[in-house]
């Protein structure tokens, strides 16, 4: 009887119990989609009655596992970092272990450049750490689309944040984990000695799941073309180890069951060297599940081993769902499952893969946009060659270097010959075809019904194609959500100007009603102070590229008519050159003078290349778009002076009309209200000037504009105590209402019609 029951009918209320348990409840209801696929199987009872007794049981036991966040205070933990722990800087961070088996995220400030070598030379998940320190709160999240701290702790089951600067003692720990840890750690410093400098950061991750090393530029390349999964261990790759070692085996004229048995062993071992992320389990569970039942020892079906692993892993680390990478693998894999019919009408290799990587594309996109807000359009191409050049060529070319600098250094210089600059060339390759327009559908984060509908429409058309409907007759239940995710934005009435949290800096977005243009005014920046040295950290935080970016591919937006650089600071022009990069700029707008800054060198270059028509802009420019009127007024054609030499853009729309003052300080506002002071401005929103500097927003500025609302973009915490209080007095004392980045994260002030709106990231 057991036989019969579908474990896959099981996973599925378990993972909505579980999603349920985070909150809203009211997500159990899905369960009830089950229902008629329930009816349609009369003859089999014992699967509903398991289903609803797993969706129950699931949902209490999760539910009670939660980990409840820690509140600010001091504590003395004992903790053992996992084996994401990394040293960036000064500082060595990841998520941890404490002696009571919660999860924490903890940051350890060296205290010396001597401490820091001496942490690298060591393999820091094998040592548990006693320290003193205090757990203080996450911070808001810059905007929607960008990194979320909370989140990326619900992904992990951590319950904190703990930063500590003590070390009361330290322990070498025992047992088969830390023994499977420090051979992971050894492997990796081998590779790190072993191998050429060009072909460490492939090795790495594709032997020991490390991808640490990995460089932005590299994974957006592998984003671009769709192949960021062979960059990383996955079922394809643990699926082909295990028949390679079990071919070998056998030729070895060891026993079929011997060889099965000792897979079985070795399997779960290997995914705990390998870094343990859930593709990994995903296809270890599963392997070692199919070798069960083809020994005979148990009777299970390919998707009812998926089940089955699925509900282990949400049963086990019920958080485990939040993460992008189990999602993906497993939905991947019971599309594949679930399309056997369709692949078994393939009679070529070449339409094999066609059809795998489309169904795998197919299945997955309302994931990939929901967390990654784009699709790669040439994966259903590139996959068909990169596929068996990593399966047949680069990861058992790798596997066989590695044993060789273990067994035949010498041997393993002479295969480097040949190897690195067979890679290389596949580099230059790959940086070519990545390098190509139009690969990417960048429709914008979905909203949470709409990703539902897309994937029921996803499953309604494998459920026709397996039932023998035609494709092009069931390709409409794919195509039409994924439309209107595309136009929806085309059909938003609203202008939204969004001032976002880039710390201490300026950067605003400008969206026309039915996205008709995009404006960017200044895009971030950060600044340093001094020469570099053990402190600062490997890679330099790129606002661009982490905060304006993500919000405008969240957004949906790919092309920009217009960015503006109100002047050459670095907090308001750094991140262009990121921007840039990512995309398309229809034309750029400077301020008299500035173009001769050498901050501003990068942006020349990259605008020479792009044949991007750059403009310098002085007060009385002006033009019109639709029912919206933009005017330049400031600064006066002249030599640039800095913040003195600032665009100032004024924008007249159906509702309040907005004042963009880049850093314009006293002189500045003088000059404007002796040309605009007798104006009558209506109602008006304000981005002060100077990000709240007290050489900005005078008194007589402030009493005769009257804003209806300021805005002051600064960075929390930061060393200039912007916005100064006096300025902020300033405002109070007249009654107006003021709102910092600082405090409310990115601001985004929505008007339609007359009237208008204003959310953030905290209201």
């Amino acid at each position: 009887m057991i036989s019969r029951v579908r474990f896959m009918y099981i996973a599925i209320p378990v993972a909505v119990s579980a999603f349920a348990a985070y909150g809203p409840v009211h997500l159990l209801l899905c369960n009830l989609f089950l229902f008629p696929i329930f009816l349609m199987r009369k003859e089999d009872f014992l699967t509903p009655i398991l289903a609803v007794a797993a969706a129950i049981f699931s949902f209490l036991y999760i539910s009670a596992t939660i980990p409840t966040l820690e509140e600010s205070g001091e504590a003395t933990l004992t903790l053992t970092w996992f084996d994401n722990v990394k040293i960036d800087g000064a500082k060595m961070k990841g998520f941890a272990e404490t002696s009571s088996g919660d999860t924490i995220y903890a940051i350890y400030t060296l205290a010396s450049e001597q401490e820091k070598t001496r942490f690298l030379k060591m393999n820091i998940p094998s040592i548990t750490f006693t320290m003193s320190g205090s757990f203080r709160d996450s911070e808001i999240p810059s905007h929607d689309y960008s990194f979320d701290m909370v989140k990326y702790m619900r992904m992990f089951g951590a319950s904190g944040i703990f930063e500590s600067a003590t070390i009361i003692q330290t322990e070498r720990k025992s047992g088969i984990r830390t023994r499977l840890s420090e051979q992971r750690w050894k492997v990796k410093s081998h590779i790190g000695v072993a191998f050429p400098e060009t072909l460490k950061v492939e090795a790495e991750a594709l032997l020991i799941g490390d991808r640490s090393g990995m460089d932005e530029e590299l994974a957006a390349k592998y984003r671009t073309l769709g192949i960021t999964h062979l960059f990383a261990i996955s079922g394809l790759h643990v699926g082909l180890l295990t028949f390679l070692l079990r071919e070998i085996l056998l030729k070895a004229t060891m026993r079929k069951e011997t060889v099965d048995t000792l897979l079985m062993v070795l399997l779960p071992l290997y995914a705990i060297m390998a870094g343990g992320a859930p593709s990994v389990w995903r296809a270890v569970s599963v392997t070692v599940l199919v070798l069960l039942a083809s020994s005979g020892r148990v009777k299970v079906r390919l998707d009812d081993a998926l089940g089955i692993s699925a509900v282990c892993f949400i049963l086990y680390e019920p958080f485990v769902l939040f993460q992008p990478g189990f999602q993906l693998s497993y939905l991947a894999a019971c599309s594949l499952v679930y399309s056997s019919s369709m692949l078994s009408k393939s009679k070529t290799a070449i339409g094999l893969s066609f059809l795998v990587t489309s169904i795998s594309q197919l299945s997955l996109y309302p994931i990939l946009l929901s967390h990654f807000h784009e699709l790669s359009i040439s994966s259903f191409a590139v996959n068909l060659a990169y596929v068996p050049l990593y399966s047949i060529i680069i990861l058992p070319a790798n596997i066989v270097l590695l044993i060789t600098t273990f067994v035949f250094p010498k041997m393993a210089d002479i295969l480097f010959m040949v190897y690195e600059p067979f890679r290389g060339n596949v580099g230059v390759v790959t940086s070519w075809i990545s390098s190509l327009p139009y690969q990417l559908w960048t429709p914008g984060k979905p909203d949470a019904i709409w990703v539902s509908i897309a994937i029921a429409g996803v499953l309604l058309f494998f459920i026709r194609c397996e039932e023998g409907a035609s494709i092009v007759r069931s390709l409409p239940f794919v195509i039409l959500p994924a439309l209107i995710i595309h136009f929806t934005p085309y059909m938003d009435s609203s202008l939204h100007v969004t001032f976002l949290d880039v710390g201490q800096g300026d950067s605003m977005v400008i969206e026309l009603p039915y996205r008709k243009a995009v404006y960017v005014v200044d895009t971030g920046g950060t600044i340093t102070f001094g020469e570099s040295n053990w402190k600062t950290p490997e890679k330099k935080f790129e606002v661009g590229r982490k905060i304006v970016v993500p919000y405008l591919k969240g957004r949906g937006i790919t092309t920009i008519d217009k960015l503006i650089i109100s002047h050459a600071d670095a907090d308001h022009m750094e991140g262009a050159d990121e921007v840039l990069e990512d995309l398309k700029v229809d034309e750029i707008h400077i301020s008299p003078g500035s173009g001769f800054e050498a901050s501003m060198k990068d942006i020349l270059r990259i605008a020479e290349h792009k044949r991007i028509p750059i403009h310098s802009m002085k007060e009385g420019i002006s033009w019109k778009e639709g029912e919206l009127s933009f005017h330049y007024v400031a600064p006066s054609d002249g030599k640039y002076e800095g913040n003195a030499s600032s665009l100032v853009l004024f924008m007249k729309t159906t509702g309040p009309s907005l004042l963009l003052t880049g850093d314009m300080e006293k002189e500045g506002e003088s000059q404007f209200l002796q040309k605009h002071g007798h104006s009558d401005f209506g109602t008006v929103i304000l981005k002060a000037g100077h990000h709240g500097s007290k050489t900005s927003s005078t008194d007589q500025f402030v009493k005769v504009l009257r804003p209806e609302l300021t805005i002051f973009s600064a960075g929390r915490n930061n060393r200039y105590g912007h916005p100064h209080p006096e300025v902020v007095d300033t405002f109070r004392k007249h009654g107006l209402r003021t709102m910092s980045t600082a405090e409310f994260g990115s601001i985004t002030v929505s008007v339609k019609k007359d009237g208008y709106y204003v959310s953030s990231m905290t209201e």
